[in-house]
């Protein structure tokens, strides 16, 4: 059975338009295609001038700085593109040191990598010891970890009840 999406009307917090969001959109369509063609625009000026410094950039199409960081940080172009300034790095999303391509700084980056292979892994050993079990055992550990999480959640509905009567 397919479930049927119901798109929620909402105004557009961009231009206050309304308009019918069927995936938790909070912009329009417009003025998301108004903010890809001014992208367009910035990453034209960048080609026709390299080298030009982030300010410059910023001066010529009207660009704000946090626009740059967000291209700079999606890769639409890269900050060898233009000349490299102090404010042309944004915050690694893990540690919040300055970088100036990617989401990551390189540690993180590495870090994460690792915590990805071990957990694939992990997983893989799983996978191999639950194709070792019989189908009565996997039901077995279904049914433990299912009852693990009820019990788990009964403590969390004691405690928010016992929040509500405090207050």
């Amino acid at each position: 059975m397919a479930l049927i999406s119901i798109p929620k009307i909402r105004n557009c917090t961009k231009c206050g338009k309304i308009f019918a969001s069927m995936h938790g959109e909070r912009v329009c369509k417009d003025c998301i295609q108004a903010e890809k063609d001014f992208e367009e625009q910035v990453v034209k000026y960048i080609r026709d001038n390299p080298g030009s410094s982030v300010k410059e950039v910023m001066e010529a199409t009207g660009a704000t700085e946090k626009m740059m960081k967000r291209m700079m940080q999606d890769g639409i172009f890269s900050n060898s593109a233009v000349k490299r300034e102090e404010n042309a790095t944004y915050p690694c999303m893990s540690c919040g040191r300055p970088i100036t391509s990617g989401t990551y700084c390189m540690d993180c980056l590495s870090r994460l990598r690792d915590q990805t292979r071990k957990a694939a892994e992990a997983m893989q050993i799983r996978i191999k010891e639950d194709k070792n079990l019989s189908t009565i055992e996997r039901l077995d550990k279904m049914a433990e970890k299912e009852f693990e999480r009820e019990n788990r959640m009964s403590g969390i509905r004691r405690n928010f009840r016992g929040m509500i009567k405090d207050h």
